[in-house]
């Protein structure tokens, strides 16, 4: 929601500016600032030994960043190997005992130590979203402000003349106090003030190098800032839009990203989303349709693949539902007269017969959407996108893209700190735990896996080896680890056909969309776009088809109709 705050708000604070700027934080102040940062590796990473490098160097890189002397490095690094019994809370309230905003400022600042070396890894990203967590600096847009404005900082370098260093000084000192300035005081007529309760305010205008030191305020040339922005980005700065497939690779015949959004600005964090099969009333636009409301980052991309073959799935599942349709009518009626006739461990025979209709172009579209990962693994270690954290999720299919891009990732060298957060929703993949650890080496953030034990379909699709092989759409992986989540989607998703219907629903239980989203009525309006021909018969059907072959406790959530269970 927009702060009242406004213009007056932030003038109001003008006259305070000056006293700040001339001010340095204690070393005490800096000293929790640095612990903060290393209790925040060690619950990120403090069980993955192949993350102890990374953590280890960046600790002491964040200490000579803040000037403190070299024996500190033992005490960090004992912090983040847990060594010790302090918490996050002792440091914080060292933080914030010597200025209130203080807390804004460690996380503005570690967004420019790190991204002025030209690289943001997601691991780094990580650890700014848990320190900030610690700090209670909310929404995450606050984050991708200050983000926004270390791009700027970095692309508003403009070369002196070489004769003239009152000049080149003039322009150092405006630069660090505008980095400062964007993104608090001047965006939203004051929305940070009014967000933060004025928290921040005695820090808007204060120079980096004033609060930490001349090392910390000390700026790039314009030949490295630009070396960094084409870093960062990518050389061409087209980012994942301006990728095109060459030529085929193996049977991929289709392989495209399409932008969801147009960024405002540049945006250091990127997020991929990927959807499962199409169907004849949304066409390719399928692709994107679900992700309207999707809220991770500013520049969102969805992919497109396949088309034709998740066409053809999508048909044959339509069909597969007709019948089913006829069917569970047919069999309801029945159990009105006979209770108990249809077998609760069988699928009925008359659905088996039908069941080749779908397990061809379902198999081809799993063994297509593994090599689709496989690929996507390719691109991402291209660094198309710049060297920028990227979020991915997907759903049914997408969700095993997702899935193989992170196990090919895995197998390759060089391939940590690309990957922030990877969301699976409804994936038909292993739920085995060996499979599953083998991601956390090459996502920095959260690993979710979003599952409906009542989905039907998928049960379905995988009825011959249910009784021995874990599917991570239907259950939740038993891989135990701090950045492992599972969620229960059985209270919003009845199976798997409900999944592009409720994705705003699931997006916002998860914290990637907003409740109040102002196209929200639009999105919804488009997502039923094709069914409107059909009088909601298709959105009926999937709901009836959920409803009478729902595999849950409870049996049949249809009115009048009881303990009507099918198991594989």
């Amino acid at each position: 929601m927009t702060s009242t705050t406004g213009i007056s708000d932030v003038n109001s604070n003008v006259a305070r500016i000056s006293i700040s700027a001339g001010k340095k934080f204690t070393d005490p102040a800096k000293y929790g600032y640095a612990a903060l940062t290393s209790l925040a590796l060690k619950q990120l990473y403090g069980e993955d030994i192949g993350h102890f490098e990374f953590s280890e160097k960046l600790i002491q890189s964040i200490r000579r960043h803040l000037e403190l002397p070299d024996q500190s490095d033992h005490v960090m690094l004992a912090l983040f190997r847990g060594e010790g019994s302090q918490s996050e809370e002792v440091y914080v309230e060292l933080v914030r005992s010597e200025e209130k905003a203080f807390s804004f400022f460690i996380v503005k600042d570690l967004i420019y130590h790190v991204v002025r070396g030209g690289k943001y890894d997601s691991r780094t990203r990580a650890l700014i979203l848990r320190v900030s967590k610690f700090l209670q600096i909310r929404p995450s847009s606050l984050i991708e402000m200050m983000e926004e404005s270390a791009v700027k900082f970095l692309l508003e370098e403009k070369p002196p003349k070489p004769d003239d260093a009152d000049t080149l000084k003039r322009q150092r000192n405006r630069k660090i106090k505008r980095y400062a300035l964007v993104g608090l005081a001047t965006i939203g007529g004051g929305t940070l003030l009014g967000l933060t309760g004025g928290l921040a305010a005695p820090l808007i205008g204060a120079g980096v190098g004033t609060v930490l030191g001349a090392t910390a305020g000390a700026t790039l040339g314009s030949a490295a800032g630009v070396a960094v922005i084409g870093s960062l980005f990518g050389v061409a700065g087209a980012g994942l839009s301006g990728f095109k497939m060459q030529k085929r690779v193996g049977d991929i015949e289709e392989f495209k990203f399409k932008s969801m959004r147009k960024p405002y600005s540049k945006c250091l964090h990127v997020s991929i989303a990927i959807s499962g099969w199409l169907n004849d009333q949304l066409g390719e636009t399928g692709f994107w349709t679900p992700w309207k409301n999707l809220k991770i980052s500013d520049e969102q991309y969805c992919l497109m693949y396949e088309s034709q073959y998740l066409l053809e799935l999508g048909r044959s599942i339509d069909y597969l539902l007709s019948f089913a349709v006829s069917l569970c009518a047919q069999e309801a009626l029945k159990m009105t007269v006979l209770a108990g006739l249809i077998s609760a461990v069988a699928w009925p025979a008359t659905l088996l017969t039908m069941a080749s209709v779908l397990d061809n172009p379902w198999g081809v579209c799993c063994r297509r959407s593994a090599q689709i990962g496989r690929k996507l693994a390719d691109v991402l270690l291209s660094r198309t996108h710049g060297n920028r954290p990227v979020t991915l999720i997907g759903l049914s299919l997408g969700a095993r893209v997702v899935f193989y891009c992170l196990l090919e990732l895995s197998q390759r060298k060089g391939s940590e700190g690309i990957v922030l957060d990877a969301i699976m929703l409804g994936a038909p993949v292993s739920g085995r735990a060996s499979s599953w650890s083998k991601l956390a080496r090459v996502v920095g953030g959260k690993i979710v896996n979003g599952y409906c034990s009542g989905d039907w379909l998928l049960k379905f699709l995988y009825r011959s080896t249910t009784g021995h092989y874990r599917i991570a759409g239907l259950e939740p992986v038993t891989w135990r680890h701090p950045r492992m989540s599972n969620v229960d989607l059985s209270s919003i998703v009845s199976g798997h056909l409900d999944y592009a219907n409720k994705i705003d629903d699931i997006l916002i239980s998860l914290g990637y969309a907003d409740e109040e989203v102002e196209n929200y009525g639009l999105r919804r309006c488009l997502s039923s776009h094709g069914f409107k021909e059909h009088t909601e018969h298709v959105l009926c059907r999937s709901q009836s088809m959920d409803s009478f072959l729902s595999i849950s406790k409870g049996g049949s959530k249809s009115k009048g109709i009881k303990n009507i269970e099918f198991k594989a």
